[in-house]
Formats: C-alpha cells, sequence, structure tokens
C-alpha cells in the first residue's frame, strides 16, 4: 500500500500564527487556560514539560505563569525555531530550554528530566502511534506530578476527518485554499447564521478560549495528518490499568477532549 503523503507542516502553521497573531493577550489567556484546568494560581516551583509545544506559547504562558524550568520540544523543526523565536523575545531566560526530537524517540526521551507538570495539547494523536506515545509521555512526569493532555474523540464522523485529511494533503496549494474556505462556510458561518447569531463576534472572540487563532486552527484541523482519534472510555481505561492513573479534571469539546491525571497513589 502507498503510504499516504504529508505535505501539510504543524510548524510552519505556528511560524505563521506567531508572525501574524503573537500578543500579550494571547499569552494572558492561554496562561489562565491552563491554570484554570490544572486549578492552580500559578507554576511557582513548578517544572513544566511541553511536549509537541508548537508555537511555543503554551510554554510562554508557564514562563509568565512563574514556572521555575520549562523544557519544549518538538519533532517538526520549524516549532522549535518558532519556539526558540518566543524565548529569544523574552530575553533568554536560562530556565527555559527549547530541543528538537520526537517522542517516539526513547533515545532522545532517556535525556529529559521528569517533570511536574507534562503537558502535551492536541499532539500525540499525530504521531501515528498514539498508545505508544501515550505511554512515553507518561514516563516523563514525576511519581507526584500532573499528566494534561488532549486528544482526539471518536465521534461518527471520524472516518470522514480522516479522508478529508488526506484529500487535503494530496491537493495543490488553491485546493486547500478552496477546502479551508468549505470548512468556515460549512462549519461555523452556516451554523451560526442557523442560529440567527453574527458569525463575526464568533471569529473575532475565537482567542479567549484557548489563545488560538481561528484561521491557524482550521488549516491545522484539515491538514494534520497522521490523524487517530480515542474514545473517552479507552483513554481512561488505558490510563487506568497500563498507566496507573488516577483522573483529576476532563473537559470535553469539539474536537479534543482534555484530561488532567496524576498518578494513583497506593
Amino acid at each position: 500500500m502507498k503510504k499516504e503523503e504529508i505535505t501539510f507542516s504543524f510548524g510552519k502553521n505556528w511560524e505563521e500564527f506567531i508572525k501574524k497573531s503573537f500578543s500579550q493577550e494571547r499569552i494572558e489567556i492561554s496562561k489562565n487556560y491552563i491554570l484554570d484546568f490544572l486549578e492552580l494560581p500559578d507554576l511557582s516551583d513548578k517544572y513544566f514539560l511541553d511536549v509537541g509545544c508548537g508555537s511555543g506559547l503554551s510554554s510562554l504562558a508557564a514562563l509568565e505563569a512563574g514556572a521555575k524550568k520549562i523544557v519544549s520540544f518538538d519533532v517538526d523543526s520549524y516549532s522549535v525555531k518558532t519556539t526558540e523565536k518566543l524565548r529569544q523575545m523574552r530575553g533568554n531566560p536560562t530556565n527555559w530550554i527549547v530541543l528538537g526530537g520526537s517522542i517516539l524517540n526513547k533515545t532522545f526521551l532517556s535525556n529529559i528530566e521528569p517533570a511536574d507538570i507534562v503537558y502535551s495539547w492536541g499532539v500525540l494523536h499525530h504521531t501515528g502511534k498514539i498508545w505508544e506515545a501515550l505511554e512515553n509521555t507518561s514516563k516523563l512526569m514525576k511519581k507526584d506530578g500532573f499528566f494534561y493532555i488532549a486528544l482526539y474523540t471518536t465521534t461518527n464522523k471520524s472516518a470522514y476527518w480522516l479522508e478529508t485529511k488526506k484529500r487535503y494533503n494530496r491537493a495543490s496549494t488553491l485546493e486547500k485554499k478552496w477546502m479551508q474556505l468549505a470548512y468556515i462556510i460549512r462549519y461555523t458561518i452556516i451554523p451560526q447564521l442557523f442560529r440567527l447569531k453574527n458569525p463575526l463576534p464568533y471569529l473575532r472572540n475565537y482567542k479567549k478560549s484557548r489563545g488560538m487563532s481561528y484561521l491557524t486552527d482550521v488549516k491545522d484541523w484539515l491538514g494534520g495528518y497522521p490523524y487517530e482519534d480515542a474514545k473517552i472510555e479507552e483513554v481512561l481505561r488505558f490510563c487506568r490499568k497500563k498507566l496507573s492513573f488516577e483522573l483529576i479534571n476532563i473537559k470535553t469539546g469539539e474536537a479534543c477532549t482534555e484530561y488532567l491525571f496524576q498518578k494513583r497513589q497506593i
């Protein structure tokens, strides 16, 4: 079977996001979102590990939240470069390290010190080996640490989205733009109008959830391949039985479910 071609770069998408949309407001939104889900007032005395750091926004948010140490890594060289750019913009803090590496590379992971907070938002389902990636990530957490992940949730349209992502990666640049426009019309503008709402406030306020950009997320969703998803009960069962984790917090969304785990105390 011919291997599906990947023409989408998460890193280039995040590089564009930082160039066009980066702001202090987005940092604050991201920081508050992370702290709210962790149910912590700040990250003082915490070591924050950002697995698949993407734009670097979450790592910078952790720095702003007072983390004593941040380690960010990504397999995409553009993500590494973009995260390093944010680090430089903050004066090259010595307590923030940016690395290039894969969550599937155990040799690379063996050199990373276990963290108080292991954070991986919307990353592990793009490795092509979601359960291996999940287990590898869990081993980077201290015994009394927090494990904060977000994974795509299985729905009755999962197969449709898998084929859509394959088609997007096969498409020309112009065809990609048409697919983006079609997505925006079908899944944002029409639903908003159907509810008798103006779609413009939704688009303007999109950043207020996690500090992200609407168009960046559209490209990320359509182009993100490999693509896997998991039922909530599958994730809970795996983390309980395989990793001996207990659920602390959970939040469902349109595509991802966020999970917060801690090691079960015996």
